[in-house]
């Protein structure tokens, strides 16, 4: 065994954030689930200490790390007896952030417990931690498929307008209903149960928002925050492109980082970087939506990298590691000479079936305002695997003003497209 390096576990992969990882002075090794394991690279399998390949299926369903957790423990039992007991276990994606605590606490690892990551991940948890804290969170109700008809129509009566069905553990708006009024939630009700694990919330009317940012000794280090452009939602539904644009308004953004300070407290979360999502209703207001004890997705993280020289994925894991973060002093999206705002686009893609790219086109009207793109190729294959959110390119933007980036965006978004073609499959 040896006792020089210490054994870090880490729970998930993607191959773009592996020089993020720790390795140095670390015996690193890895959880992750087969169909990962098996489109690793050579060089970066060669990088791990051990990979321990678990039984899940090949799904969206964020639970299914969470499902394996006993079979994480015996793999890292049988790792700890050539590598060492774990020191730290790194969860840098949502569906492995709460299975990470509880190994943190089977094996008696420091960072965010169970009782943490639970409510930075159950819907419901996290809005009872919310509203104890005296913060606004959406009119909701936990329901399932025990749930009494008679209890529907209670809830039904007392939301007014739209109503949610959502998902208590999914994330990037997986699965979620949003009906027109009581009357049409009852009837799908009738006609189709509702599932367990579910809650039923109010819609709330107002811009959506993101906050993304690193919180050290209960001291938020960096702060970004954003309004969606397209959000999770009408992008899963097939209704725009996904993107955001950041705020320059500095009474706007205290006010949201003051809120969002509110919202760590709540959740007990320490050390760790953090994504928020609030909806800014029309009269000023900020209204709890979600959180998430991780860096934001989508394109979130590059843009924040690419405009403010944070790297969100890396701090993720210094701060599951407990080692010192690479912030160099507390600062926010204003506090970057140059950069007035920032933004970024995931375009849509409206093929859902595997397709070959055949061209490319807006790229000759791209904005000097993008600051890092990824594109695809001619003649690559789109849509080869399952994937939270399926594009045609993604871009960040750095600029004067949140007027013109979001100008920009719009730009883009409407000019950028591809051509394809369906994959052949041969016979």
């Amino acid at each position: 065994m040896d006792t020089t390096r210490s054994h870090v576990v880490h729970i998930g992969f993607a191959e773009q954030h592996i020089d993020s990882i720790e390795f140095g002075e670390h015996q690193v090794s890895l959880l992750v689930h087969r169909h990962v394991a098996e489109r690793m690279s050579h060089a970066a399998r060669q990088r791990f200490a051990r990979i321990g390949v678990l039984d899940v299926p090949h799904t969206l369903d964020f639970e299914d790390y969470d499902r394996a957790l006993d079979q994480m423990i015996r793999l890292v039992e049988e790792f700890a007896t050539e590598l060492g007991t774990p020191t730290a276990v790194v969860a840098m994606y949502e569906q492995v952030t709460l299975p990470a605590a509880r190994l943190r606490d089977h094996f008696g690892v420091q960072g965010v417990d169970t009782d943490t990551a639970l409510l930075c991940r159950d819907k419901v948890r996290m809005k009872k931690a919310m509203r104890s804290g005296g913060i606004r969170v959406p009119a909701f109700w936990a329901v399932d498929a025990s749930t009494p008809y008679a209890d529907l129509e209670k809830i039904a009566e007392a939301v007014p307008g739209r109503i949610v069905l959502k998902p208590q553990r999914q994330a990037g708006s997986f699965g979620i209903l949003v009906f027109r009024d009581g009357t049409d939630f009852l009837a799908h009700a009738r006609a189709h149960g509702i599932p367990d694990d579910h809650e039923v919330e109010e819609f709330i009317e107002g811009d959506v928002c993101h906050v993304d940012g690193v919180v050290r000794d209960d001291e938020i280090r960096f702060i970004s925050a954003s309004r969606y452009i397209g959000d999770c939602l009408t992008f899963q539904n097939g209704e725009q492109h996904l993107s955001a644009v950041t705020f320059d308004d500095a009474s706007t953004l205290a006010q949201i980082t003051d809120f969002t300070a509110r919202v760590l407290k709540s959740l007990g979360l320490h050390n760790s970087t953090f994504h928020l999502e609030l909806f800014l209703t029309p009269n000023d207001e900020l209204v709890f939506l979600e959180v998430g004890n991780r860096f934001g997705g989508a394109y979130i993280s590059d843009s924040i990298r690419a405009a403010y020289g944070v790297d969100l994925v890396r701090e993720s894991v210094l701060a599951c590691m407990g080692l010192a973060s690479e912030v160099g002093a507390v600062t926010g999206i204003l506090d970057h000479e140059g950069v007035g705002a920032s933004g970024w686009l995931y375009s849509a893609l409206p093929e859902s079936d595997p397709c070959v790219v055949r061209r490319i086109r807006g790229l000759d009207t791209c904005p000097e305002s993008v600051v890092l793109s990824d594109t695809p190729n001619i003649g690559q294959t789109l849509n080869d695997d399952i994937t939270v959110f399926p594009t045609a390119g993604k871009f960040a933007f750095a600029g004067a003003t949140t007027a013109e980036v979001e100008r920009d965006i719009r730009h883009l978004a409407a000019s950028y497209s591809l051509e394809t073609t369906p994959r052949r499959i041969p016979s």
